[in-house]
């Protein structure tokens, strides 16, 4: 016979569980498009400490604040995992040589001299 391998259909499901966070992003960002165009009322957003005031329409106040957002976040994670860079790996209770075993752990032939289970399998003669 010749070669029988049948190439399997693409999977809609399994294709969106692999892409679901690209597939959230869009459907996040749709929503605060229609947001930005459906909210056409006009907005007075005032500082704090008194730095300003800005007039305009309700849509572009969401997606100047989404925009500020996000930038905040990538700054404090950037400062968050500089930090933990300079901190360097925790040191933990175990020993730091991987060779070396605890004190606690039977021996490695533990299993071959133990008198529990089988006695008379075939394996074990």
């Amino acid at each position: 016979m010749a070669y029988q391998y049948k190439r399997l259909r693409p999977s809609i499901i399994r294709n969106l569980w692999v892409y679901r966070r690209l597939v959230g992003s869009a459907i996040l960002l749709g929503l605060m498009l229609w947001f930005i165009w459906a909210n056409d009322t006009p907005v007075t957003v005032a500082f704090p400490f008194r730095l300003g005031h800005l007039n305009s329409a309700l849509g572009v106040v969401i997606l100047l604040s989404a925009i500020v957002g996000s930038l905040m976040t990538v700054l404090i994670m950037t400062v968050v995992r500089t930090a933990r860079k300079i901190r360097g790996p925790q040191s933990s209770s175990v020993s730091q040589n991987p060779n070396e075993l605890a004190e606690d752990r039977p021996p490695p032939d533990y299993a071959a001299k133990t008198t529990e289970g089988f006695p008379n399998a075939p394996w074990s003669r």
